[in-house]
Parts: C-alpha cells; sequence; structure tokens
C-alpha cells in the first residue's frame, strides 16, 4: 500500500538524520523571525538586500497588483501574452545587459525551461557537479551526452572539452553557487567559451541584485544565458531568463515548461519595472552586504570552523547529518535560526550549516551566531 511506504519512508528519514520538518513563521521582524513565540535572527534567509522587509517596497508592490490584472489567466500562446509584461521583460534584458528576457512563476521551471527547451541529443552538456538540483534533475530527459565536472574546476573542464572535441558543448554552471557560497571564476570561463565556443548557462539566481553594478551580477559578457530569480535579493517572485535574439521565439515553440503554464499576471509586470527603478539606489545595502559577510566569514574561521563562502553564502563544514541538525536545533535555542544542508542538497556525511547574510544583519547579529556555534564547537 502506498500510505504504508510513506511510513516507512518517513521513519528511514528520522533514523538517519535526514528528516525534513519546515518551521512556521509566524512573523518577519526586520533581521529576525517570530517561530513558536520565540525570536530567532534569521540566518536562512535569501533576502540578501531585505527588500521583503522593506516598508516602501511593500507599498510599491501592493499598488502595483491593486492596479493592474492579477493573472495571466492561461499560457502565452493561449490569451496570456500580454503587450504590458512584454515590455517590462525587454527593459529587463537592457537592464542586465542581454537582448531578450523571460518571465516565469519559479527558478526551477525557468532552469528547467532552459535545459529542457535548448539541450537534446545533439548537445554535449558540461556541468558543475554542484549545480542546483533544478538543473541537475533536467538533464537526463534532454537526452544529451552529458560530462560533469568537478565543482568549480574549470581546469578540469578545460581538459574534458578538449578531450570530448564535442560538436556542439553546452557548459552549465552557476555564478554564485547556493551550498558552497563560492564565485565563479568569470575571467577564466570566458576564456574557455573563447577556446572551445561553447554554449553557456549561468544560473544568477545568488548573484542578481546584489552582485555587480546595480546589481547586474557576474557573468554579463561571459555567458549566453542567464537564469535569475525574483525572490531572493530583488524582494518578490518568480524568475526570469536573460538570452540572446531569437531565443524567446524558440522557448515559445520548444520549451514544455514554458508553452503550458499560465502566463505570469500584469501585476507582477509592474512590479519588476519598479525594481528597476529601485535597484540602482541599493549600494549602500550592497555594500554592507559585502561588510558584515567579510566579518562573519572572518569570525568564523577564527572560532576554529573550516568554511566555504565567497560572498553572502558561507557554508560551514560540520560532515555528519545527525551532527548538523543536531546543531541547528542548539542554535535554535540560543535564538538563531540557520539551515542544516544535509543528503542529498549535499553530499552523503558532507552536511554543512548553510548561512545566508542578508543587509539587514547587523554586527551584533553575527556575534550571537558566531558565540552560538563556537560554544557547540567547545562541546564537542
Amino acid at each position: 500500500m502506498v500510505t504504508e511506504r510513506l511510513k516507512r519512508s518517513i521513519a528511514v528519514q528520522k533514523n538517519s538524520g535526514l528528516y525534513r520538518n519546515p518551521i512556521t513563521v509566524e512573523k518577519q521582524i526586520g533581521s529576525h523571525v517570530l517561530v513558536d513565540g520565540k525570536k530567532l535572527i534569521n540566518f536562512a534567509s535569501n533576502d540578501y538586500l531585505g527588500l521583503s522587509q522593506d516598508s516602501d517596497w511593500q507599498k510599491t508592490v501592493s499598488e502595483c497588483f491593486a492596479s493592474h490584472s492579477p493573472s495571466g489567466t492561461s499560457s502565452r500562446l493561449v490569451t496570456g501574452h500580454s503587450q504590458y509584461t512584454e515590455d517590462v521583460e525587454q527593459q529587463f534584458a537592457e537592464y542586465f545587459g542581454y537582448d531578450e528576457a523571460l518571465f516565469l512563476p519559479s527558478g526551477y521551471q525557468a532552469n528547467l525551461a532552459v535545459i529542457w527547451g535548448l539541450c537534446s541529443p545533439a548537445e554535449t552538456l558540461f556541468y558543475d557537479k554542484r549545480i542546483h538540483a533544478s538543473m541537475a534533475q533536467g538533464l537526463v530527459q534532454t537526452g544529451s551526452t552529458l560530462k560533469g565536472f568537478a565543482h568549480s574546476d574549470l581546469a578540469q573542464l578545460d581538459r574534458k572539452l578538449t578531450a570530448a572535441d564535442a560538436e556542439n558543448p553546452v557548459v552549465l554552471t552557476e555564478s554564485l553557487f547556493s551550498m558552497d557560497g563560492d564565485v565563479l571564476n568569470t575571467e577564466m570561463f570566458k576564456a574557455l567559451r573563447k577556446k572551445h565556443n561553447f554554449f553557456g548557462i549561468v544560473d544568477e539566481a545568488h548573484s542578481f541584485g546584489a552582485l555587480g553594478a546595480n546589481g547586474t551580477g557576474i557573468s554579463h559578457g561571459c555567458t549566453d544565458i542567464a537564469v535569475g530569480t525574483f525572490g531572493k535579493a530583488l524582494g518578490m517572485f518568480g524568475a526570469f531568463v536573460l538570452m540572446p535574439r531569437g531565443f524567446k521565439e524558440f522557448f515559445h515553440n520548444f520549451s514544455s515548461p514554458v508553452i503550458y503554464s499560465t502566463a505570469m499576471p500584469e501585476a507582477h509586470a509592474a512590479a519588476a519595472a519598479a525594481l528597476l527603478k529601485k535597484l540602482p539606489t541599493m549600494e549602500s545595502e550592497r555594500e554592507h552586504l559585502a561588510h558584515i559577510s567579510a566579518l562573519l566569514r572572518a569570525d568564523i574561521q577564527e572560532a576554529g570552523f573550516t568554511i566555504q563562502g565567497d560572498a553572502h553564502i558561507v557554508s560551514i563544514e560540520i560532515g555528519n547529518e545527525t551532527k548538523a541538525a543536531e546543531l541547528a536545533e542548539k542554535m535554535r535555542k540560543d535564538g538563531v535560526l540557520a539551515f542544516a544542508s544535509r543528503y542529498p542538497t549535499v553530499p552523503t556525511n558532507k552536511a554543512v550549516i548553510r548561512v545566508s547574510m542578508t543587509a539587514l544583519h547587523s554586527t551584533a547579529d553575527v556575534h550571537t551566531f558566531v558565540n552560538s556555534i563556537r560554544g557547540w564547537y567547545d562541546r564537542t
């Protein structure tokens, strides 16, 4: 019976330290959240610029939904193709330095739309072995020849591209890796793209808004397609794909996640247009984010932990799945909310505490975090 199998699966998850039980957030208050009546400093949020907590921005989004349709009503190819949304998508493309843009409901769907739409048995896909699940889980269905390379090892990518001598090479990677926190070597990536003439697809979900001039990310000029989300630094919901000219037409015809999904509403496009005016004014938030993230990295290393991370995502190595879950629970008792990332998000016995910094965090918040994790380290 299905019900019995589900019960057994949950029992196995609990026994192996892999059980997941989403917390219920009662309220968000700046850099804090209220959980079970207790105020916790939130180090698990991807709200990198603090936009989701910005009252002026909340008012702007509210006004956009009050004055525009809140539903696309059907797919783009039926009755959902809005001229207004099309115009705002073009504004997005120009802001980030690409020819065309396409709005979608989620980052997961955006990555699938790109991979399933573009890749076929005619391509050879070279992918960083730590790419996001939304990319990784879409690979097999393409029918492409698949060749993974070690995480962030562009020298190995170079060797594999040379050895394969593929007719249609495509390379998938991220600009700021969501779990490891390291940043793509864009200069080397650009050089390899020129050397091997591959088609580049870069997931910039965690860098758009927070990194680059006016929050435009770091991979422009070294990739063909970039994927971003509104639900992280951009303080909203949904996702977008940035691409060369003519690709939007291709996706309309050959990408099932685009063809068979309800279009994004005009209200969303209105908020996206307002966002393009907001982002250039947030340099102080980006500067503070960089400063507070550097402080956290330095203090955690001084406390004796091994970490990864070049920017506002910091990965603290723990190893054992159960220990990582226990540490996250201990930190919650200390007033800190942090995410224990375990298999299958990371390899088995490579569990980490994944820390997300935001422009809302203060020096005092960092000290509270480090004191909590140092106390655990002293006991083990």
